[in-house]
């Protein structure tokens, strides 16, 4: 059984103590489901329409009580709604082929502080979410409060991923600045020593160049802490460059 198939099952399965929230949900699920799957006709004046009117609006009117409104999205949602795995992705649509009950569904979850987009692909009209947050919301909306969890427990998940990736990233770049900025500077280190211009350099810098030689790999920070005398970072960089600005000059 699929995502959003158990999510239909639960949805159908919560109490609903109210008769009228009974009677929205059956509104709901009954004016967005296509004619192809309604087992029986429905008497829409029941529900607020003209003699002969079809539906294309919703009827505030059969809103009764406070949980109403989230009963009929549930409706709505058991007969056009998918929603993917949050395990896999983040995605949640109402499709259908009727684009006035597409917009007046729009409306109305705007009306109660959900903002879907919309968009047309061939012959369906569809709004979606894409955003954990915004599904949380709706789900919420719905009564779908443990699949609401779920949501937020993937996108957690997610955010740690996405955020451990970024630092391996940011790691695997400054490790890769780290490797070229030493081995330019050691190729200067070499030719300094090669044409015997070593000896002729400042303590400092003879000092910092070994260093250099003995650990290639080392950062600034370690570099600077290996000194004799106390020196910062920068000082270990300037030393640095001016060791490459000698080799070229040579």
């Amino acid at each position: 059984m699929s995502y959003s198939s158990e999510l239909k099952k639960s949805l159908k399965e919560i109490s609903m103590k109210k008769k009228c929230c009974r009677r929205a949900f059956f509104y709901g699920e009954q004016l967005y489901l296509p004619e192809r799957l309604k087992k029986e006709a429905v008497d829409w004046g029941r529900f607020g329409y003209e003699e002969g009117e079809v539906p294309s609006r919703i009827v505030y009117e059969n809103f009764r009580c406070a949980s109403c409104k989230s009963s009929f999205v549930r409706g709505v949602f058991c007969s056009v709604g998918t929603v993917s795995d949050p395990e896999k992705s983040l995605h949640l649509e109402f499709k259908t082929r009727n684009s006035l009950l597409c917009d007046v569904l729009f409306d109305f979850l705007l009306a109660n502080g959900i903002t879907m987009k919309r968009r047309n692909s061939g012959e369906y009209f569809s709004l979606y979410l894409k955003k954990g947050d915004d599904i949380e919301d709706l789900m919420h909306f719905m009564g779908a409060g443990r699949e609401a969890f779920e949501v937020a427990n993937q996108k957690i998940k997610r955010d740690f991923s996405n955020l451990a990736n970024r630092r391996r990233n940011f790691e695997v770049v400054n490790i890769k600045k780290t490797v070229d900025a030493s081995s330019e500077t050691m190729a200067a280190i070499a030719k300094l020593e090669k044409n015997g211009k070593m000896s002729e350099l400042p303590k400092g810098l003879q000092e910092t160049a070994a260093l250099r030689a003995d650990n290639p790999f080392a950062n600034l920070e370690e570099l600077a802490a290996l000194h004799s005398d106390k020196i910062s970072k920068s000082g270990v960089n300037h030393r640095l460059k001016k060791l490459i600005e000698l080799a070229e000059l040579d």
